[in-house]
């Protein structure tokens, strides 16, 4: 199986709620917010953003990227929790990510996590001031 082959069974996105007045202000924060990862995350294709409500516009907006994982010659194991472990790991350390999913199928990993487990201090801006949450996500096809 080719490196594409392998990632073409899989959904792996990464979701950002950027609060902007418009487009080409949540543009600007991701760029800034990407660049904040460590090491950088490789993308497939441009990041794509919409507003939250497409009806009822609001200040935040949703990008979504969808890493590239074809570099890794390997994942062991290949599974959904691996994964999305992988892109965690290029956010910063020591912030806190609530696991509403994590089996072998299907992850998803979220911030800030829910007020009970957040700690202030250490979870209240990743990456951005205006980056409010950020939901990492991997399915088998």
């Amino acid at each position: 199986m080719t490196l594409a082959e392998r990632e073409a069974r899989w959904t792996l996105f990464v979701r950002f709620a950027i609060e902007a007045v418009s487009e080409d202000e949540a543009r600007a924060v991701l760029g800034q917010a990407l660049a904040q990862l460590k090491p950088e995350l490789p993308l497939r294709g441009e990041p794509v953003l919409h507003p939250r409500h497409r009806r009822n516009p609001d200040d935040i907006w949703v990008a979504e990227a969808e890493p590239d994982l074809t570099h890794l010659q390997v994942i062991d194991p290949d599974d959904a929790k691996t994964r999305c472990r992988f892109v965690e790991g290029h956010f910063p350390g020591g912030v806190s990510w609530s696991l509403s999913q994590n089996t072998e199928r299907e992850a998803k990993y979220e911030w800030p996590p829910d007020i009970w487990q957040g700690q202030p201090g250490r979870d209240d801006v990743l990456l951005h001031p205006a980056v409010r949450a950020v939901m990492i996500f991997c399915k088998a096809k």
